[in-house]
């Protein structure tokens, strides 16, 4: 399901130039709002789970996972990967590479969450994302772990 999430038009979206994390949230929703996947509102809720979590949002080194809970303002399934050209921090943890993930559920939301660690415990593809030159190479290693662990 990341792969189709994230070949999307406007989905993934590299060379991202951002002041802060929260400026970044905004950039990663917006393509969610405009086609109605979510509500405006799912950002702001995205930032203040960040705020309350803390660096927990980012699960591993340079590599942030945003997200709000379904009563956000969630319509349907969605993701945006971003590849920031210079990173920004959040509780002094660097961010690089970050995913929005909404969910129209707690069950999918879950469900989401663990195809991503599936590629979060892939070293090579956690190398491609941080490099993030690739666009074309980082959906080639994502579906080649979706098909080495079943992910669909």
């Amino acid at each position: 399901m990341i792969t189709k999430l994230l070949e999307k038009e406007g989905h993934f979206i590299g060379s991202v130039m951002c002041d802060d994390w929260e400026e970044l949230v905004d950039i990663i929703a917006a393509p969610l709002v405009l086609e109605g996947a979510v509500e405006l509102q799912f950002a702001e809720a995205a930032k203040e789970a960040a705020k309350k979590f803390g660096g927990y949002v980012v699960l591993t080194d340079d590599i942030a996972f945003f997200h709000a809970r379904p009563e956000a303002g969630v319509h349907e399934f969605a993701l945006t990967l971003a590849l920031l050209k210079n990173p920004v921090y959040l509780f002094e943890k660097r961010i690089k590479v970050a995913f929005m993930l909404a969910a129209v559920d707690n069950a999918g939301h879950l469900g989401l969450l663990k195809e991503l660690s599936e590629f979060m415990n892939d070293d090579e593809c956690l190398e491609i994302l941080r490099k993030g030159e690739d666009m074309d190479a980082i959906i080639n290693k994502f579906r080649e772990v979706e098909e080495k662990h079943e992910v669909s």
